[in-house]
């Protein structure tokens, strides 16, 4: 029977159930990398097929590439767990004194707070000063020159789209607003890499959704084991210690 699997962003194959399986116990590919076959109908990982071996055992999740392996085929270190592909890596971050991808150092809601009480003062001062100076030369041309309404636009533009602007630029550039900076803290994604505009664009919305339901979203963070908000779980973002 011909078996095909998914990797590196592709289809390879066919291969017959043996060779299927020497892939695997070469650590080519993994039990959770997706395989198909004449019968299935769609793709699978493999630990879930008949093409898996009968006693695999328990598994781990490797701390590097994500990958799932039997367990008997991993080193753990600590509370990570790593796969023989990924074990040189490993150990060269240890050695450089770099916590190992996937395993962090979560921020305090201590910090977390006061970054954010630092980032609302800079946006007070960012928004304040635009919107008095709007708003006084309105009142100073008065009512007949139309300038009140473009001003109320301009006020309400500037009250939404500068905190906008703040957050998706900052997190999306450095990983961190300047409050966060101040703490030495960072967002990072679930994999430990840089959160893409995108995503930054995605938290910030998710985050006012955290605080439109009184404030339950924000609070979330205080019993989470890894410190998420709801718009960290929304987004499957993590708040760290950067320099940890």
């Amino acid at each position: 029977m011909a078996w095909y699997y998914y990797i590196n962003g592709g289809n390879q194959g066919p291969v017959e159930l043996a060779e299927l399986q020497r892939l695997q116990e070469r650590s080519v590919i993994s039990l959770d990398t997706p395989v198909w076959t004449d019968g299935m109908a769609d793709w699978a990982p493999f630990h879930t097929t008949a093409a898996a071996p009968a006693t695999t055992g328990p598994t781990q999740t490797c701390a590097e590439c994500g990958k799932l392996f039997p367990e008997s085929e991993m080193l753990q270190y600590e509370n990570s767990w790593v796969c023989a592909t990924c074990k040189p890596i490993f150990f060269q971050r240890i050695k450089e004194g770099v916590a190992p991808k996937g395993t962090f150092v979560y921020a305090t809601i201590g910090r977390r707070f006061i970054a954010f009480i630092a980032d609302w003062f800079a946006l007070v001062i960012i928004t304040v000063i635009p919107v008095i100076l709007i708003g006084g030369s309105s009142a100073l041309l008065g009512r007949r020159s139309g300038l009140p309404i473009y001003a109320s636009i301009a006020i309400i533009a500037i009250q939404w789209g500068i905190p906008a602007f703040y957050e998706i630029f900052f997190v999306g550039k450095f990983g961190a607003t300047p409050g966060k900076m101040l703490m030495k803290i960072k967002i990072v994604t679930a994999e430990g890499d840089r959160v893409s505009y995108a995503r930054a664009t995605g938290r910030y919305f998710a985050r006012i959704l955290s605080g439109l339901i009184l404030y339950i979203g924000f609070l979330m963070a205080f019993w989470d084991p890894e410190k998420r908000a709801l718009h960290d779980r929304i987004c499957n973002t993590r708040v760290v210690v950067a320099d940890a």
